[in-house]
């Protein structure tokens, strides 16, 4: 790009519980709600270039925020339909753009992502800009072992004597689901947050944590607790 692109980062944060975890976004992490730990990084650690939206069906969430980060967000109200089970990232990417089309490059993080650093978040924008080979990213992290997807191998050949190479090599990418950074005309274009030639955005399986289950939050806490956390 020749010109100084626009940013957006959009932040989804729901209002309504989640099913696994109860109130999950503002649930009581090592001192502070859940989502502050992506939070306060983001105010810390994104230039003021880059304009973030708390994303929800309700004035309620960005209420319970800190001063600090209703001074520095934005505050984007979605459609109640969007906090339904039936909506997805996509989904949500689709009508944050559709109402905010003025960006050149969007991205979307997650506050589950407890771990992700808003210096991780600036460094995969400016490496998507700076790249225009890529239409989008994503953040994965590198992990090993035999993978099984509905009931087939995927890679390795378990009916050839020759087909299980060893074990140190069974590499594969997993999406950490934390982070997503598209090009506008591939959002507007797709309607999805991963265009047709994606970049992949290596990062630690620490970063890679995203909480979904009580398991999840204890995890955290002790990757928390482990860095001596400061709410």
């Amino acid at each position: 790009m020749n010109d100084t692109p626009r940013i957006a980062v959009q932040i989804p944060i729901k209002n309504r519980s989640s099913e696994r975890i109860p109130n999950k976004n503002f649930y009581e992490l090592c001192g502070k709600p859940l989502c502050y730990w992506l939070l306060d990084s983001l105010v810390m650690e994104l230039p003021p270039c880059v304009d973030v939206y708390i994303d929800s069906e309700s004035d309620n969430v960005f209420s319970r925020l800190r001063p600090e980060h209703q001074n520095r967000f934005h505050f984007h109200r979605r459609p109640d339909w969007y906090a339904s089970n039936e909506a997805n990232g996509n989904h949500l990417l689709q009508q944050f753009v559709s109402s905010h089309p003025d960006y050149d490059i969007y991205a979307q993080a997650y506050v589950t992502a407890v771990m992700l650093s808003g210096s991780t978040v600036w460094s995969s924008i400016q490496r998507l800009v700076n790249d225009d080979v890529y239409d989008s990213l994503f953040l994965v992290h590198e992990e090993c072992g035999w993978i099984w997807y509905h009931d087939k191998a995927i890679n390795y050949d378990p009916d050839r004597p020759n087909g299980l190479p060893r074990s140190q090599d069974a590499t594969y990418l997993k999406e950490t689901t934390g982070l997503y950074v598209v090009r506008r005309e591939t959002a507007l274009k797709t309607g999805c947050r991963v265009g047709s030639k994606p970049l992949f955005h290596c990062v630690s399986k620490v970063e890679s944590l995203d909480v979904d289950t009580l398991e999840d939050i204890l995890s955290a806490k002790q990757l928390l607790e482990s860095r001596g956390a400061n709410p």
